[in-house]
């Protein structure tokens, strides 16, 4: 029931699940890019160089556990009303065909579409699920103004992780 916690929470927590699972994710998905992990969990994701709807749900299954675990674990450290954790998911699940589909809305501080294609291109940069602080924060932040402007060099996943890493 609301009123166990309260409207006031009701109303904060999409937000704080916001923050603390977009925080989590930045740290497993970069943790899942490094070159002993890479090419046994993360690889398969990213055998989409560029993104489409399709490749949103593309991935290995220990790597969709793996960031899938934040929004499980939020729910276990905080109250979240049951009608809430459902949209929340529900979302999520939208929200991450929308990263994919290489249609951004440019909104300022927010991860998008043109943000995670620069990060299926470069495998280095933009982490960050749905916002930009953490990357930006850590220096993996690459804008698509900035990459456009450097001509969208695609990198070679060989020279960013190494050929026996791949």
């Amino acid at each position: 029931k609301i009123e166990d916690y309260g409207y006031a929470w009701f109303i904060a927590s999409p937000f704080v699940f916001l923050a603390f699972s977009d925080t989590l994710i930045y740290f497993l998905h970069r943790g899942l890019h490094h070159r002993l992990i890479y090419k046994h969990i993360h690889k398969p994701h990213h055998s989409f160089l560029h993104t489409t709807p399709f490749s949103a749900f593309a991935f290995h299954p220990l790597d969709g556990y793996i960031q899938g675990f934040p929004y499980q674990l939020f729910i276990l450290l905080f109250p979240l009303h049951s009608t809430l954790h459902l949209f929340s998911l529900t979302m999520v699940a939208m929200w991450t065909i929308n990263i994919h589909d290489r249609t951004t809305m440019n909104i300022p501080f927010v991860n998008g579409a043109a943000h995670h294609n620069i990060h299926h291109t470069t495998f280095k940069s933009n982490y960050g699920q749905y916002f930009t602080f953490w990357d930006t924060f850590f220096g993996t932040m690459r804008s698509p103004e900035v990459y456009k402007k450097e001509g969208e060099k695609v990198e070679n996943e060989e020279e960013v992780y190494g050929k026996k890493y791949l």
